[in-house]
């Protein structure tokens, strides 16, 4: 089968290869799937530096020396069903494992989730990262009606479910944003305000959007100096959490925000959140995604499709810091 690998961290442009590997099998317990669509995530990005949170495990194939597949998320049909699996041929599902840049994965029944047949595959194949991080991060923040929310990344496909789920508990929305092209679509999402990045006075104008209560918290996946700005805007005992670090620069933290102000700066890192769930809590929390995704409720924009063997075509677009939807690699 094809999958796109790499033999050792570093950048993705000069890392990554397509190569063959051999068909997955499946042990008990295990589905293998046929995938046809997986998103391209900042996530896997970093997987491939050796920026993420976890490590790849390199193991050794005949006519190459130890190789990683690479992406988290993906989906297609089930292929084949391991012993003690009673999933049926053919249906569509989404798959959480590592290594779905290959047309085969073989997952744990646990990291499987089965979807509407008619559910599109651009949305299928966005179904296990970006609905729950939306979800989560804003279940983590706790904040009430009328509070004011700050977002970075705004335009990414995270930043806008976090809208939309914000927009529906009366959370006010603050948008720090590159292109300001991007506006009316914003505000149609739920967003307040937007504010760029370009402005000279960056927090005075996000704290005079935010009124006298102030911007109650930050949902950051830049970092840097957005992530900076960001920050001072932040009420007396505002939370700032760290999602992403889309910028690849450190988030600089004045020692007097927290020592005076009673800031506070936090990570989310999903799969950590996911691991705490109840059985019952992620059953409920699967179903609400899933009928949100059905109804569009959440938004799943693509703007491109690149076969896996064009895999570098792929990232290239991915890095433009335009983009309005999600690169899929298809195939």
């Amino acid at each position: 089968m094809r999958a796109v690998v790499f033999e050792r961290h570093g950048d993705p442009a000069r890392a990554l290869f397509p190569t063959e590997l051999p068909l997955p099998e499946t042990p008990p317990g295990t589905v293998r799937v046929r995938l046809l669509g997986r998103p391209i995530n900042p996530s896997d990005v970093m997987f491939i530096e050796g920026e993420y949170g976890r490590q790849a495990r390199f193991v050794p194939v005949e006519g190459h020396g130890p190789v990683s597949p690479a992406g988290f998320e993906g989906a297609g049909y089930v292929d084949q069903a391991g012993p003690g699996v009673h999933l049926e041929p053919g249906s569509q599902v989404a798959v959480a494992v590592t290594g779905t840049w290959q047309e085969y994965v073989t997952a744990p029944l646990d990291a499987v989730i089965p979807l509407p047949h008619d559910l599109p595959l651009d949305t299928a194949c966005q179904f296990t990262v970006n609905p729950f991080t939306a979800h989560l991060l804003l279940a983590d923040l706790r904040l009430e009606e009328g509070d004011a929310l700050l977002l970075t990344a705004g335009t990414s496909t995270v930043g806008q479910m976090l809208m939309c789920l914000a927009h529906r508990q009366g959370i006010r929305c603050i948008c720090l944003a590159r292109d300001r092209g991007q506006d009316a679509r914003l505000k149609n999402l739920g967003v307040e305000l937007t504010v760029s990045v370009e402005d000279d006075a960056v927090v005075d104008r996000v704290r005079g959007l935010a009124g006298a209560s102030g911007v109650a918290a930050v949902l950051d996946a830049v970092g840097g100096q957005q992530g900076a700005w960001a920050l001072k805007c932040l009420r007396d005992g505002g939370r700032h959490v760290v999602y992403g670090s889309m910028s690849g620069r450190p988030l600089p933290v004045p020692p007097r925000l927290p020592l005076f102000h009673s800031v506070s700066i936090g990570g989310f890192w999903l799969p950590q959140h996911m691991e705490k769930l109840s059985a019952q809590a992620l059953r409920e929390l699967t179903s609400t995604v899933t009928r949100q995704l059905a109804d569009h409720t959440l938004p799943t924009p693509v703007e491109a499709h690149y076969d896996l063997a064009d895999v570098h075509r792929a990232l290239a677009h991915h890095a433009r810091s335009n983009r309005s939807g999600k690169i899929v690699l298809t195939g």
